[in-house]
């Protein structure tokens, strides 16, 4: 038997989902104010005709396939067609279709941590061994990404890296430099480089330098995207991966054996979406003012030296340490005592670094963010 442990998160979030009184800043859902109006009221239309009754194309509907490649040609300018894009159930369907389509017993993945947990389980049940090394490091108070711990780090089993791009949960970018390094890295070696890109949108300091574009150089180069959180699509559960036409076919093919075909629904509303782009922008200007409130409502706790924190340059996440070897207890206190739900930092990473923290999720309405934090403070004892 396959034996799997579910991260700390997911059952935080079923706690604060059990009542009306809990306020979740654990799962990186965006909840500002739901996803458009005007998606919905497509869909309710749609609804009356037969368009999203039946099964569809394994890889997708055409138009959306069609619509997302023109998209990444202009956006990256460089030719992509429909046949490097398949549509999954979610970025995390992607990789679990790159996973079992490229992983055998025996291989190695190498994640950088802090890093998203849920990484490790698809690697378990593809038969291959998950290797934690620990990439975002602090350096002068700021977090960096050191490439070279994580060359270092690569076997002769390695099979495949990992990376999320910006970083759940530190919010930095990956530098041009390091992107094309790795690159020529893994090439070299017939090492599979997977960048994890949903939340690059969310960018608030500097350029986002993406993976994208090598896709088309390299066929070790593959690309997730989701909309879950773009236009607060995350119940919809759409999402696609970029890669060569090889590639595509072949993960098409385990994507017949495990899910049939993605929401049709779902489809369907994220080509409305990508038709009318602008509906993103005030989700992202409301985010980024989240991001200053809470940074605002946090100073009382940073000026006692009680919690401290980097400001993100992208996503949706603070990474906060506090005083504690181990931040479980803290936020279980907190979410027992006052119905905050947090993350602990151990469901990133195993380095003491990532334990001590914790991360909070602030892509929520303003009204939450506030009492969120106005019980985070009474916790503390600070009014």
């Amino acid at each position: 038997m396959l034996h799997l442990t579910m991260p700390r998160y997911k059952n935080i979030e079923t706690i604060a989902k059990s009542g009306p009184d809990y306020i979740s800043f654990s799962q990186g859902a965006v909840k500002i104010d739901g996803t458009p109006q005007v998606i919905k009221d497509y869909i309710r239309d749609l609804l009356q005709t037969d368009v999203v009754d039946y099964y569809q194309p394994v890889s997708g509907i055409y138009p959306l396939r069609q619509q997302i490649a023109e998209d990444l040609s202009v956006k990256f300018k460089c030719l992509f067609t429909p046949e490097h894009i398949l549509i999954t159930h979610g970025s995390i369907g992607g990789i679990t279709n790159a996973c079992l389509a490229l992983l055998k017993s025996g291989d190695q993945v190498i994640l950088p941590e802090p890093g998203y947990p849920s990484y490790h389980n698809i690697i378990k049940f593809a038969k291959a061994e998950p290797l934690l090394v620990q990439c975002f490091v602090m350096k002068e108070d700021q977090w960096v990404f050191d490439v070279e711990k994580l060359t270092e780090a690569v076997t002769l089993q390695t099979r495949m890296i990992i990376l999320s791009n910006p970083a759940n949960p530190c919010g930095i970018c990956l530098g041009e430099k390091d992107i094309l390094y790795l690159r020529n890295f893994c090439e070299q070696r017939g090492i599979y480089l997977v960048f994890d890109e949903v939340y690059d949108n969310y960018i608030y300091e500097g350029c986002f330098c993406s993976g994208t574009s090598f896709v088309l150089e390299s066929e070790f180069v593959i690309r997730t995207g989701s909309f879950s959180k773009d236009f607060a699509m995350s119940g919809w559960r759409i999402g696609y991966l970029v890669a060569s036409q090889p590639l595509i076919s072949s993960f098409t093919a385990i994507q017949d054996g495990t899910l049939c075909c993605p929401s049709v629904v779902g489809q369907h509303a994220a080509l409305f979406a990508l038709k009318h782009k602008k509906l993103i922008e005030n989700q992202v200007k409301a985010v980024k003012s989240n991001l200053d409130l809470i940074c605002y409502l946090l100073q009382p706790l940073v000026e006692k030296e009680i919690l401290s924190y980097v400001k993100p340059q992208a996503g949706i996440f603070l990474f906060i340490k506090t005083s504690f070897d181990d931040s479980e207890n803290l936020v279980m206190d907190i979410l027992q005592k006052k119905k905050v739900a947090l993350v602990p930092g151990k469901d990133f990473g195993s380095c003491f670094d990532a334990k001590s923290h914790i991360r909070l999720c602030f892509s929520r309405q303003e009204s939450v963010v506030r009492e969120g934090m106005r019980r985070i403070l009474q916790y503390f004892q600070i009014e």
